[in-house]
């Protein structure tokens, strides 16, 4: 297996993998809403028995009160800040670099730029100067909280609505 490989695609391939590790984390927070709801898509909630505070109420009475899971939570809407890679490579010749093959394209076709010149390619080694040794890459993924969104934000202040006192029990 070659070690060298276009420093463009090297490139790619990193700004591809912070791309993915962004849409995982979407995609767990989608999967984390989820668990709010029953499997009738209905807002899971905690029912409390709290003293009654409704005018004319029997001493010991109690008030049943319903509220949805999601709204008494903090969520967790992450997003990737920014990301810093580090990492040492061997530069290698440069050269014309061949397309590769596109829907209606050659293979064979060279690449060029908005003059019609040939586009040049930098070939790096991804194995360090040790022969046989491979180079490590040092990756600072860092994320950050964000505002919910304003679907999520209406999402919660409809379920806060709807919670609330829905029956008084009178003191047996």
């Amino acid at each position: 297996m070659s070690s060298r490989i276009a420093l463009k695609d090297l490139i790619e391939a990193l700004a591809g993998a912070v791309i993915e590790a962004q849409d995982r984390i979407e995609q767990h927070q989608i999967a984390n809403l989820g668990s709010y709801f029953d499997e009738n898509n209905r807002p899971k909630s905690v029912l409390l028995r709290l003293p009654s505070l409704q005018p004319g109420a029997q001493e010991g009475s109690e008030d049943l009160y319903r509220a949805p899971l999601l709204p008494l939570v903090a969520t967790n809407m992450l997003r990737i800040k920014d990301v810093e890679i580090s990492f040492d490579v061997d530069l290698g010749a440069l050269s014309d670099e061949e397309a590769a093959a596109a829907p209606g394209g050659d293979a064979s076709t060279l690449w060029r730029d908005a003059l019609g010149r040939v586009k040049k390619s930098v070939q790096v080694h991804t194995r360090g100067p040790l022969v046989g040794k491979r180079s490590s890459a040092h990756v600072v993924l860092r994320v950050e909280g964000t505002e919910p969104t304003e679907g999520a934000a209406r999402l919660i202040s409809q379920l806060n609505q709807i919670q609330g006192v829905f029956k008084t029990l009178d003191a047996t």
